[in-house]
């Protein structure tokens, strides 16, 4: 609003009795409030208050006036007041796009164990793997793991995405165990979505194989269950493959190619006011997943 200082000053003068007192309350100097109400009585072109050297008096108009602003002045702090305590407590409607088995695996129950902690906000968790234009479909955040493009969002790491090459000692026993990425070419690759794999080499540089092998599918449970049964090797993120690792069903080889660009992340519009409820989760996510081994 053009006018609104003045009024504010209109309201603060007429409440704390003078211009030196309203001045002092809104932290402004005398006369710059004394002609903020000049402006002010110029441009509504009516005379609001009769100053004198003893008082000042309210106008007829001025009188109403000043009832319909002190309102509107009081709605607006009332309103502030709640947008604010909205900023600092996370509550209302939360939606959340997730895609893929760690989804289902990790994000699913910390949300849950979010919502326990925080009984004021409502959230919406939809599933989907097709990129999203978070602010055209009205999405708060995105939760993506993998490598991600260049673009306006802002992305903050909230787990580690270790892709490790594994294969069943079956396999190696008949096929040898490869030592760099091309010795990949010899080998039988099981291929997921992507038909490449990507490596970190000696100097620090990503770079892709473009893999053949027997078996293809764009599910990470699939290409595991193929894995454990000799069928070639396989890169996935640790989590899918931790507890075959530990049990000693899958070996992983090559862990010094493991490439450093991947991860999970929390993607969101770029808003220097990032509102309570989706810092909150956000920080919420990545706590839990520092509990895990395989994700921190």
């Amino acid at each position: 609003m053009k006018h609104w200082e003045a009024v504010e000053v209109f309201v603060a003068v007429v409440e704390q009795g003078s211009f030196s007192a309203a001045a002092q309350h809104l932290g402004m100097s005398k006369s710059h409030a004394s002609r903020q109400l000049s402006r002010l009585e110029n441009h509504l072109g009516v005379q609001l208050l009769t100053r004198s050297t003893r008082r000042l008096v309210l106008s007829e108009i001025g009188e109403a006036y000043f009832q319909r602003c002190k309102s509107i002045l009081g709605q607006m702090q009332e309103t502030e007041q709640a947008v604010m305590q909205q900023q600092a407590s996370p509550q209302g409607n939360l939606r959340v796009t997730v895609a893929g088995a760690f989804g289902e695996r990790y994000v699913a129950p910390a949300a849950a164990e979010f919502l326990k902690r925080y009984p004021a906000v409502n959230l919406q968790l939809d599933f989907n793997n097709r990129n999203i234009d978070l602010l055209e479909e009205g999405y708060d955040l995105a939760i993506r793991a993998g490598v991600l493009k260049d673009s306006s969002l802002i992305a903050r790491r909230i787990a580690e995405r270790r892709l490790l090459i594994c294969g069943s000692r079956d396999y190696f026993d008949l096929y040898g165990v490869p030592n760099s990425v091309e010795d990949l070419r010899e080998h039988s690759c099981l291929v997921g979505s992507l038909p490449t794999w990507r490596f970190r080499d000696s100097r620090g540089q990503h770079v892709e194989l473009k893999v053949e092998g027997r078996w293809r599918s764009n599910n990470g449970h699939a290409l595991l269950a193929a894995a454990r049964r000799g069928l070639g090797l396989v890169q996935l993120p640790e989590f899918y493959v931790y507890e075959d690792l530990q049990a000693g069903r899958l070996q992983a080889v090559m862990q010094s190619y493991q490439p450093a660009d991947t991860a999970v992340w929390a993607v969101y519009p770029h808003n220097r006011h990032l509102s309570a409820k989706v810092s909150a989760f956000v920080d919420f996510l990545a706590e839990q997943f520092r509990q895990v081994d395989y994700l921190s």
